[in-house]
């Protein structure tokens, strides 16, 4: 229980800020308890997490579990901070334990003189310039810096290489035994390459979660999957994001990924329920310009598509002037990445719908007895 107890006495100095929960936390001032920095051996590599327990966690009562896996190039607490302006004060609000992994990385130089840490995770096996339906890339798309484990990436391969899925199996087992968190209240999410991890771990480990939500990423084509374990899915994209398309055109670098249409389909495979998609509508989302559909509403395969027309790759609901792929490090782990660059701090003044849309979402399945 070493964790708890280290992060228990970070938490004794934020209890007496504890956030303002319901309507007013929409325009009130907030305090969030902080997160902590563990590490995890695994394959014979050091990993890095950060927990959040809210300010109301007690070691007694079990507390739902989100995982949240940060986008390519980016780091745990950059995600946390600047990707969703804060999703802590949601996990806070909505009494959720906050778990964010961090992806291997390694440094390339790109400009000249310039060097910098790429993120990554493994969310496709190793697969480099071709997929079971062809290559992934066009001949002409841009070379990202091939991570030292993989060998030669080829045209087409970016990802790490390292076992991404067993750390994050190992890690939920983990976070099981030292924490006070309800099993059958288990989630995965993430953005852009964080999302492609999710839809991985949620088909190959589905009986460890309750649901999954992909925000801004969806695996290449051939890789889409349907869970041995029927789980509730939310997709969240926008409408004009050129890095990871949600239609399944090309995108700007040159490389395929399949569509929200397409990755529904997969999920649902086989159910009758797959190609009869409807209307949806949140009350989160009632005043923003969101567009959703819901195939197999109200089963265990539910699968909600969410475009946001005027957003492109980006936390739904966050400002473009913020960082889309956290391209930065809290205090708390700069000494482990020490040449990112320090974050904006969140601004816990202003409501994210998409932050909020997720975790309802979450409370809605609550998963069934394993």
């Amino acid at each position: 229980m070493s964790d708890i107890l280290n992060l228990r006495t970070r938490l004794l100095f934020c209890l007496c800020a504890a956030l303002v929960i319901g309507a007013c936390a929409r325009d009130s001032t907030i305090a969030v308890p902080e997160m902590a920095r563990f590490t995890l051996q695994h394959d014979g590599l050091e990993r890095e997490y950060f927990v959040f327990l809210p300010s109301a966690y007690d070691g007694e009562q079990q507390y739902p579990v989100v995982f949240f896996l940060h986008g390519y190039g980016g780091s745990a607490t950059g995600t946390e901070a600047e990707v969703t302006n804060g999703l802590t004060r949601y996990a806070e609000e909505y009494g959720y334990v906050a778990v964010f992994p961090q992806g291997t990385w390694f440094m390339s130089e790109g400009a000249p003189g310039e060097r910098w840490e790429v993120t990554s995770w493994n969310h496709i096996s190793d697969a480099f310039d071709r997929g079971p339906e062809g290559p992934i890339c066009k001949p002409d798309a841009d070379v990202f810096p091939c991570p030292p484990e993989c060998g030669n990436c080829g045209q087409c391969g970016w990802a790490s290489c390292n076992d991404d899925a067993g750390f994050l199996k190992k890690l939920a087992a983990h976070i099981g035994r030292e924490y006070a968190v309800n099993e059958r209240r288990t989630y995965i999410s993430g953005f852009s390459n964080g999302a492609m991890m999710a839809h991985r771990m949620a088909c190959e480990a589905s009986e460890l979660f309750a649901a999954a939500a992909l925000v801004g990423g969806r695996v290449e084509p051939g890789f889409e999957c349907t869970p041995a374990v029927p789980l509730p899915l939310l997709q969240i994209n926008g409408g004009e994001d050129e890095i990871v398309p949600f239609d399944g055109r090309v995108s700007a670098s040159g490389y395929f990924y399949s569509s929200t249409a397409t990755t529904a389909a997969f999920w649902n495979f086989g159910a009758e329920c797959a190609s009869d998609t409807q209307t949806w509508m949140s009350p989160t989302i009632e005043e923003q310009v969101v567009s959703c559909t819901i195939a197999c509403g109200g089963s265990k395969r539910e699968s909600i598509d969410c475009v946001w027309p005027d957003g492109d790759h980006r936390w739904p609901g966050t400002r473009g002037v913020r960082g889309s792929n956290g391209y930065c490090v809290t205090d708390l782990q700069a000494a482990s990445m020490p040449e990112q660059t320090i974050c904006v701090e969140p601004d816990y003044r202003q409501d994210v719908w998409g932050s909020r849309l997720l975790f309802e979402f979450f409370d809605k399945h609550r998963g069934e007895e394993k």
